[in-house]
């Protein structure tokens, strides 16, 4: 007895997703547009009824999972639950896989997003209306990829030409705009997706377009007491800065934007702006030096840099190379409140040799700005310096009543002394216990937490100087303090910058002689560390193997000419230079009454500027310069410091 087959319409709706799933994925099992079931969807209404959004949200979760990458997913899901996250944006992690329904919404707004972006490709310009959302889908779809995505955001979403429709409608007509251009959300998205996806190249066509691109990003690298650079201002040792439940302070809300993720509607704040405008910067300085405005008889150089740049190294990287950057992102939103990172999140990034660029803007320039005399930053010269070190981890066990040291913070936190014995005080924990291998994953006793340390030394054109450092452990902000060089002690200097995607640490150095209330003598740096996605290959690997950079012209009668880098000629032999600093003390950060540094001058007149330009500021800026917009010099109790990041 034969029995008659059920019709199409009639099978189950989990056979029915089978077929459409089968419909819409390719041989090679990767999920190409949902468009490739419609034919089955219209065979009738019953089937489309079972295979509707609303009706079958499990089949859009199956055709997500074929069609996007979930390597990054599963695993930041995962390190949220390992160090217990309970902030906005992460409260629905376990929703994130438990309902179907999230990922089905997702799927949707992600083909959404497709649809939006071609259209502005088609028009040449770009939907402000969801510019916001937009830009932090394109985000996490690039932090998360693996190689589904890359194939998404190409093939679909026309990402390429899109990224140059941003660049027009955005950050280049924004530069035409009267006063210092903005720094907002948007542009930091849309300068970190041009880092991320290897666009930052884009828009160099002709001469006319890299002076347009060098127009909009010299304010961005020069102005340092314009922008913002740190999750919370580098003056705070310790954070979050009130205890858990606080509800006295509104968060952040002047560096925020609006995204929608997996069903839900969230407001984040996205990496520094100005941090990817110094990469593209110093990426472009490589590439057009004859158009950039540097004064190369006042730049210093590798003697074995050859044709390819320092920063010459740029490509797409698996979604684990951005897990760094996300955990920061996703715990360091607030300095009031959020959780912060683990303290030993950057362990092992800093440890090696790295080279590296400064660039000083002229002083007399940078006076002007500090004054209110915005055309300076358009009009004056600036030397790039060349630098590199060798750096030396040790981590301790602290106190964390005395996390980030009790020293001045233009010393790194450490005392005011900078001899050979206080880098062996560092390396043997400076007075705390030195965690070995094995006890680096123990739980710390009530009360104790771990701390980073940094010790070294540093070669430039002025010499050799010592290094000392720590990693602060909430955000990950490395402060790197450079004593005075040998043979030309040409001044203290605090490094402060991030360990960013690829390995590189990107910041500002300043001066020590300012204190560290006021504006002082500030500007970009950018290093890569050898054997780091983004070293380039022939750089050596090592300091014995460097042969070093070109050196200081030391005047007649033996003066060194001033803060920047001066004229080039070829440096010592190597036999003649000193193996270590010789010891001596250090400046105390502006407490002197008298000084023999050649920059004492200089010095005085940045700080007597910097009152000016900190009034100037505070007129013009809403919300508070200590850290995204809130007031963050401001817990639970008061604090007091520095007004600048």
């Amino acid at each position: 007895m034969s029995t008659s087959r059920p019709a199409l319409k009639d099978l189950p709706k989990e056979i029915l997703a089978a077929i459409a799933i089968e419909l819409v994925v390719d041989d090679e099992g990767n999920g190409q547009q949902p468009s490739a079931m419609t034919s089955l969807l219209y065979t009738c209404r019953d089937i489309y009824a079972k295979l509707e959004f609303d009706n079958n949200p499990v089949l859009y979760n199956r055709l997500f999972r074929v069609t996007f990458d979930l390597g990054a997913l599963v695993r930041r899901t995962q390190w949220m639950f390992d160090v217990k996250t309970d902030i906005p944006g992460t409260s629905k992690k376990t929703e994130l896989f438990a309902n179907p329904r999230s990922w089905a919404i997702e799927y949707k707004d992600r083909w959404s997003l497709r649809n939006r972006m071609r259209s502005c490709v088609r028009h040449d310009k770009i939907n402000l209306d969801s510019i916001d959302t937009d830009l932090w889908a394109l985000w996490f779809l690039w932090t998360e990829n693996d190689k589904k995505n890359f194939k998404f955001l190409h093939d679909e979403c026309l990402f390429y030409k899109w990224i140059m429709v941003n660049y027009k409608d955005d950050m280049l007509s924004d530069s035409l705009k009267t006063g210092y251009p903005r720094d907002t959300p948007v542009k930091a998205l849309g300068i970190w997706l041009a880092m991320l996806s290897c666009s930052d190249l884009y828009g160099e066509r002709t001469p006319a377009e890299v002076d347009e691109k060098i127009y909009l990003l010299r304010p961005y690298a020069f102005a340092c007491f314009k922008y913002e650079m740190t999750y919370a201002a580098w003056h705070h040792r310790k954070l979050p800065l009130c205890k858990p439940g606080c509800t006295d302070h509104s968060g952040v809300s002047s560096y925020t934007a609006q995204y929608n993720r997996f069903g839900h509607s969230h407001r984040r704040a996205p990496p520094h702006f100005v941090l990817g405008a110094y990469l593209c910067y110093m990426r472009i300085l490589e590439r057009q030096p004859g158009r950039i405005g540097m004064k190369a008889a006042s730049s210093t150089r590798f003697l074995d840099e050859g044709s390819t740049g320092l920063f010459s190294v740029n490509q797409l990287m698996p979604s684990v190379y951005h897990d760094p950057e996300w955990q920061r992102n996703t715990v360091c939103q607030d300095p009031h409140t959020s959780p912060g990172l683990p303290p030993l999140t950057f362990h092992g990034r800093l440890e090696g040799f790295w080279r590296g660029r400064l660039l000083f803007f002229d002083f007399d320039a940078y006076r002007q700005m500090l004054a209110g005399n915005m055309s300076a930053v358009y009009t004056g010269t600036f030397a790039t310096h060349a630098v590199e070190l060798e750096i030396r981890e040790t981590v301790i066990q602290v106190r964390e009543e005395d996390v980030g040291g009790t020293g001045s913070l233009l010393n790194a936190g450490f005392a005011d002394e900078e001899t050979e014995e206080e880098q062996e005080r560092i390396r043997t924990g400076y007075g705390h216990k030195v965690l070995a291998a094995n006890e680096l994953g123990q739980a710390d006793p009530a009360g104790y937490t771990k701390e980073i340390l940094l010790s070294g030394g540093a070669r430039s054109c002025w010499g050799w100087s010592r290094v000392r450092g720590r990693v602060r452990s909430w955000d990950g902000l490395v402060q790197i303090s450079i004593g005075k060089s040998t043979p030309h002690a040409l001044g203290q200097w605090i490094w402060r910058g991030y360990i960013h995607t690829g390995g590189y640490l990107i910041g500002r150095w300043r001066d020590t002689y300012t204190p560290e209330s006021q504006f002082g003598y500030e500007g970009p740096l950018g290093l890569v560390r050898a054997g780091d996605m983004y070293y380039p290959s022939h750089f050596p690997k090592s300091m014995a193997e460097s042969t070093g950079t070109t050196k200081l012209d030391v005047g007649p009668d033996g003066a060194t000419p001033g803060p920047g880098p001066g004229q080039i000629h070829n440096r010592m032999p190597k036999s003649q230079a000193p193996k270590s600093p010789v010891s001596h003390a250090s400046a105390s950060g502006g407490s002197r009454e008298s000084s023999d540094d050649p920059m004492e001058g200089r010095k005085r007149r940045v700080t007597d500027d910097a009152q000016l330009a900190r009034k100037r500021r505070d007129s013009d800026r809403p919300g508070s310069p200590g850290g995204r917009g809130s007031n963050s010099r401001e817990g639970c109790k008061k604090t007091t410091g520095s007004n600048h990041n």
